[in-house]
């Protein structure tokens, strides 16, 4: 594993202990002459807690209080019934103490700071971070209302930031951030460039921001087609642009165009946890990064040379410069204008338990937005997230609860559940671009632009769910339904697909399980031991593998699916030779109506015992299923290893 010769101490020692591979015997490995291994689930990174003993010890931090009712400003704060008024006192804080201690800024729940904040100007240290943090009694959360702006100006846009957070090892730590003016509510932007590591943005709530509601019902109430998107959040075509993948929640920047450090910028150690989000534009919480410009990104500032020598020159920008260690674990996006969650450029991800409801709710044409996703990463476990609900309205595109975009390599995508995304369930896309390459002085290698695909290989979606997909909900004409298994974009090479379930609905006539977009081939398809159950014969939900090429279908179970035709690039299923057509798997919708919760999931497994033994042994499997289960007893087919 690349990563592993520059990972953290803390999280090479994650990573030794929450990932082991280790091969446990089948009872059945004999007859079918397979011995798997088993794979044990990966299990994100914690970052390391502080203790009370620490951040008491006044030799170490210096705590400061902030009471936005009864604080005074003349007041020291180093007490908690002497508390300081306003925010803006921070940087003097900083500029007396911060060179001689650890700082602690602690702010009185219940009460509301009408000011924007930038922390900035001190250094901290894994071992000792900055900390701001709420205190006092009940469970309301302090909050910061930032002042936004108005200007059309994209300077002054982009210093409408709530909370700036310009320094390394620094924690914030349950507060409220909103700013319906402003356009990022927590932006996570450098001074200057060089490595910043050990951020943690844990227990926040970010909502409202960049955000211009005027329509008498709550967003989570109201269908996107009664809005206008432009009346919320306005795009260029206004005049004013604050509908870029640059504004939202929780943003994480190396720099752009117009507001770059001049140097590379990469974030390692960076924990993103257990926030609410909603009601923002365009991102809910965002990953971003320029200093990443490979075959398959199509921008950015390095002078990239290849991918075998991990090349990296911090003072000539001259290599290839991705963040590291991403856990972005627990969050829950709603009503989020573009995407819920994204990570963009970099390697060692781990995008876990999040949940992503109604994301492109402001899509318009010329945008493409989904649930969670992820871009350009090296190395990411994609697992335990539900995505549901996400839009496809307005002339928008993609629209799907998941996606492994451009040029990713070794993403394993497993025990998710997306259901009722209007999108499709999952897409995979790839990109060819144009670029220089140069050698490790900085001078051109090539001597013109060329062309390259991105290195999208060895990714896998194994163990999920997903159900009622490619659905648009206001719209019965045929031609606006979408898959409701994968989309396939461009050339997506080298991806197995095993032990899904897919749960078609029954109300659209020859729905595409799986589909394809452009005319580019794809190579190196796996599909084996899944399920694909529609609700209704009628429906006769079909298989488009278009530009798939030479796919292998292997013991999958097809239940009120219809057969295609092989001149129409359609599944026949003689090309599946242990094809399972005769068995109903029992499947059944929730009595209730109610598919929302991961845990919802679960009543998607099939109530006919025969289904936990139509498996086929594979190479490599994983020792859990989605429930949880022990899954090396038995070969199975689907999600589940056994009954719920």
């Amino acid at each position: 594993m690349r990563f592993l010769k520059r990972v953290g101490r803390v999280f090479a020692v994650a990573l030794s202990l929450c990932i082991p591979f280790t091969a446990v015997a089948c009872k059945d490995e004999e007859e079918a002459g397979v011995t798997p291994t088993y794979i044990e689930t990966p299990a994100a990174p914690q970052y390391a807690e502080i203790s009370e003993e620490v951040l008491s010890n006044t030799d170490i931090y210096k705590t400061f209080y902030f009471d936005a009712e009864d604080g005074e400003d003349a007041n020291s704060g180093l007490h908690m019934d002497m508390p300081k008024k306003s925010l803006s006192e921070i940087p003097e804080i900083i500029d007396e103490f911060a060179d001689r201690y650890a700082i602690r800024i602690l702010l009185k729940r219940g009460t509301t700071f009408n000011e924007n904040v930038k922390l900035t100007g001190y250094t901290a240290t894994a071992e000792h971070p900055f900390i701001v943090d709420a205190y006092g009694e009940g469970n309301e959360y302090p909050v910061i209302y930032g002042n936004g702006t108005n200007s059309s100006s994209d300077s002054e846009l982009g210093k409408a930031n709530v909370l700036h957070l310009e320094e390394a090892n620094t924690r914030i730590l349950n507060i409220e951030i909103t700013g319906p003016d402003c356009t990022r509510g927590i932006y996570i932007f450098p001074r200057k460039g060089g490595i910043f590591e050990n951020i943690v943005v844990d227990g926040c709530y970010v909502h409202n921001v960049n955000w211009n509601w005027v329509y008498g019902t709550e967003p989570d109430a109201t269908n996107p087609d009664d809005i206008d998107p432009e009346v919320v959040t306005p795009s260029a075509d206004s005049g004013t642009n604050r509908f870029r993948r640059l504004y939202g929640g929780i943003c994480i920047f190396t720099g752009d165009l117009t507001n770059s450090v001049g140097a590379p910028v990469t974030f390692r150690n960076m924990w993103i946890t257990d926030n609410k989000v909603e009601e923002v534009a365009h991102l809910g919480i965002n990953f971003y990064n320029y200093w990443v410009n490979r075959p398959g990104v199509g921008y950015g500032y390095n002078k990239y040379v290849d991918d075998t020598t991990d090349h990296n020159d911090y003072k000539t920008g001259v290599g290839y410069f991705p963040m590291e260690n991403i856990v972005v674990t627990g969050n829950y996006t709603n009503c989020v204008g573009g995407d819920g969650i994204v990570v963009a450029g970099a390697d060692n991800v781990w995008l876990e338990r999040n949940t992503s409801y109604k994301s492109n709710y402001l899509g318009r044409a010329g945008f493409w937005n989904g649930g969670i996703w992820v871009h350009n990463v090296r190395t990411g476990y994609y697992q335990y997230n539900e995505a549901g609900y996400t839009y496809l309205r307005h002339g928008s595109s993609d629209g799907e609860g998941f996606d492994i975009d451009n040029t990713c390599e070794n993403v394993y995508m497993q025990y998710n559940y997306g259901h009722h995304n209007e999108g499709g369930g999952l897409l995979l896309c790839n990109l060819e671009t144009a670029m220089l390459k140069f050698n490790g002085d900085g001078a051109p290698a090539t001597e013109r632009l060329e062309n390259y695909w991105g290195n999208w290989k060895s990714n896998y979606v194994r163990n999920n769910v997903f159900v009622n997909n490619g659905y648009v909900f206001n719209d019965k004409d045929d031609a606006n339904h979408h898959s409701a298994f994968v989309t396939i974009a461009r050339k997506v090479n080298d991806v197995t697909f095993e032990n899904n379930t897919v749960v078609i609905r029954g109300d659209i006539y020859n729905q595409h399980i799986i589909d394809c977009e452009d005319n580019v081939v794809a190579e190196g398809h796996v599909y084996r031991n899944n399920i694909f159950y529609c609700v209704d014969a009628s429906a006769e939900p079909i298989f488009d593998l278009g530009t798939i090429k030479n796919p292998v279908f292997e013991n999958n179970l097809y239940y009120n699916v219809k057969n295609g035709d092989e001149l129409y690039s359609e599944l026949n299923f003689s090309a599946d030779t242990k094809a399972i057509l005769d068995v109903d798997p029992q499947i059944e919708l929730p009595a209730d109506g109610n598919y929302s919760g991961y845990e919802k999931a679960f009543l998607f497994a099939a109530k006919n015992d025969v289904i936990y033994s139509k498996g086929v042994a594979i190479a490599t499997m994983m020792k859990y299923d989605i429930m949880g289960n022990d899954a090396t007893q038995n070969f199975y087919i689907g999600a589940f290893a056994k009954k719920a």
